[in-house]
């Protein structure tokens, strides 16, 4: 079961301001209540911590965690989106905080300066992800978490290009040049994003990625799951089962498209 919703009707950074407040709603009331309690298992996070969001959009993450008292910051690479989110205070009355840049680059940012960063349906977009986990873990206090929810290379379904089945199983430099041709040539493909998804990631790569760029601890997403959270009892029966037996992840990753780790400092 995934912990948020991938979006499914275009590029997160193109929402218009009506969009983005209602994308708050469904942040608040549904996406950010699970999500802080399935980190806090494994992280101490008391109000007053201080959150960066790598790709914050119109800030709408932001938003709601300053209302819940975290000391919210963003970085974004799409100017126009930066101007939505300053509209979007207008409406909440929040400002979200958002600097102009990527997460390769996060020296807008002290050492040592955040409890978690998030990086929401992003790091599919970014150049280089190892190089984004090495800056999230630089701005990191020890003991911080580094949280990010991604696409699975290991689920023959995506939302990242229409019309191209089992696309997650293509070579990878198959899938950039048609990713590249989409953003170009047939942008609603894509969802007219300028920077279409680039990658997708295995549990196993994944892991050793975070620990190449310095990370003390991995933890997948089904380690972070309170069975008793979940709907039903088969629901919950199977992710006890996930939990107590790594290898039943693989399969699992075969029929849900989500990848999700946190990472520790």
């Amino acid at each position: 079961m995934a912990v948020l919703a991938r979006d499914k009707a275009g590029a997160s950074e193109k929402r218009s301001v009506d969009e983005a407040l209602e994308h708050l709603e469904e942040v608040e009331r549904r996406h950010l209540p699970v999500l802080l309690g399935r980190l806090r298992r494994r992280l101490e996070l008391p109000e007053g911590s201080r959150v960066l969001e790598i790709g914050a959009a119109q800030g709408t993450y932001l938003t709601a965690l300053t209302r819940l008292g975290f000391e919210a910051h963003g970085i974004e690479p799409w100017a126009p989106a930066i101007e939505n989110a300053a509209e979007l205070g207008s409406h909440t009355g929040v400002q979200p905080d958002i600097v102009h840049g990527t997460g390769e680059d996060l020296s807008a940012f002290e050492d040592e300066s955040f409890d978690l960063v998030l990086a929401i349906s992003v790091m599919e977009h970014v150049d280089d992800p190892l190089q984004v986990c090495r800056e999230a873990a630089r701005v990191l206090r020890p003991g911080g978490g580094f949280y990010f929810y991604t696409g699975s290379r290991l689920y023959p379904r995506q939302v990242e290009i229409a019309r191209f089945p089992l696309f997650p199983w293509y070579p990878t430099r198959v899938q950039r040049r048609i990713m590249r041709w989409a953003a170009r040539e047939r942008p609603h493909l894509v969802g007219y994003t300028e920077k279409p998804a680039m990658h997708w990631f295995t549990p196993w790569g994944t892991r050793r990625m975070l620990l190449e760029a310095g990370f003390g601890a991995a933890y997948e997403r089904w380690e972070l799951t309170d069975p008793s959270e979940t709907r039903s009892a088969k629901a919950r029966v199977g992710t006890t089962a996930l939990q107590r037996a790594p290898a039943l992840r693989v399969a699992a990753a075969f029929a849900d498209g989500a990848i999700a780790f946190l990472a520790v400092k």
